[in-house]
C-alpha cells in the first residue's frame, strides 16, 4: 500500500522524539508552560476561582502554574508513552467488568498522560480502545498523535462515526472516553457552573447494558503515575434520557472530587467555562 510522505514524516518524527533524553523534555516543558500560562493564565485563574472559591490568590497562582506545566507535559507525553512510569491499581475491578462480555465504557478525565490508562489495560491483556479527535482543525497534530498511539500499541477510534463506539462495545472492547471536556450533547453542572458534557458513553452503556468504570490518575511523590479504576453502578430513571442525564451528572461530581483533591493535575487553561469573553488578561 502506498504511504504518503506526510505519513512517513510523522512516523519518523515520532520515532525520533521518543529517543530524546528526559532533560530535553523537562526544559521544553518548562518553556511551553511559561508560554501557556502567559497566554491563558488569566482564564485558568478565573476558572480556579469559580470552581474553588475558598482558595486564596497565592494558592491559586501556584495551582495555575503547576497546571500549565502538567498540561504541556500531557501534550508532550504521547511520543514517550511507553517510557512513562505508572502503577495500575484495581486491575481486578477491570477484569471482573471485562468478564461480563458486554464491553466496558470507561469514563475518564484529563489527569495524567493521555491514554496511559488505555496502554496499561492493553498491556494487561484487555482489548481496549480510546476515542480521539477527528483531526479536522489540526490534521498534522492528529497524524502525529495517531502514529504515537500506534507506536505505544494503543488502538483508537476517531470521532465522527456515531456508531463506532457502540460497535466496539458490542465486540466486547473496553472504550475510553474523556468526559470532562465541553460538548453540546447534554447539559450538566461542573463545579456549580452550567455547562454541557459528552453523553454518548453513558447512553451506549445503558443501551448495551455494559459496565461503567470511572478512571483517573494521581501522581506519587517519586513521579510515578497511579492509575485508578472504580466501578460505577448506574441508576435507572423513568426514561432513558433521564437516566443518562442523572448518571452523567453523578460522574461529573466524581470528577469534581478528584480535581479538588489534585487541582494541579487538571487542565485549567482549557476554557471549560467559556471565560474568554468575560476575563481580561
Amino acid at each position: 500500500m502506498f504511504t504518503s510522505w506526510k505519513e512517513v514524516t510523522a512516523e519518523r518524527t515520532i520515532t525520533a522524539l521518543s529517543y530524546l533524553p528526559d532533560a530535553f523534555w523537562g526544559g521544553f516543558c518548562q518553556f511551553g508552560a511559561r508560554l501557556l500560562d502567559r497566554s491563558k493564565g488569566h482564564i485558568a485563574r478565573a476558572a480556579i476561582q469559580r470552581a474553588l472559591p475558598d482558595i486564596n490568590p497565592c494558592r491559586r497562582d501556584q495551582i495555575a502554574r503547576a497546571a500549565a506545566w502538567h498540561s504541556v507535559n500531557y501534550a508532550l507525553a504521547l511520543p514517550r508513552l511507553k517510557h512513562i512510569p505508572y502503577r495500575l491499581h484495581n486491575l481486578a475491578t477491570v477484569q471482573e467488568a471485562n468478564a461480563e462480555n458486554r464491553g466496558i465504557i470507561i469514563i475518564s478525565l484529563h489527569t495524567g498522560a493521555p491514554d496511559l490508562g488505555t496502554m496499561a489495560l492493553t498491556q494487561a491483556g484487555i482489548d481496549t480502545k480510546t476515542v480521539i479527535g477527528a483531526g479536522k482543525q489540526s490534521p498534522w497534530l492528529n497524524r502525529f498523535g495517531r502514529f504515537a498511539l500506534q507506536r505505544a500499541g494503543v488502538q483508537f477510534i476517531q470521532r465522527g462515526n456515531p456508531t463506532a463506539v457502540l460497535q466496539a462495545v458490542k465486540k466486547k472492547t473496553a472504550v475510553f472516553l474523556y468526559s470532562d471536556m465541553r460538548s453540546k450533547e447534554m447539559p450538566v453542572t461542573f463545579f456549580g457552573q452550567e455547562t454541557s458534557a459528552p453523553a454518548s458513553g453513558i447512553y451506549t452503556a445503558l443501551l448495551n447494558k455494559s459496565p461503567i468504570l470511572f478512571h483517573y490518575c494521581t501522581l506519587s511523590d517519586d513521579g510515578e503515575w497511579q492509575l485508578w479504576f472504580e466501578r460505577y453502578e448506574p441508576v435507572h430513571k423513568d426514561t432513558r434520557n433521564d437516566s443518562v442525564q442523572y448518571n452523567l451528572q453523578q460522574l461529573i461530581h466524581k470528577m469534581e472530587a478528584v480535581i479538588r483533591d489534585n487541582p494541579e493535575l487538571w487542565i485549567w487553561h482549557y476554557d471549560r467555562f467559556k471565560l474568554k469573553k468575560e476575563v481580561q488578561k
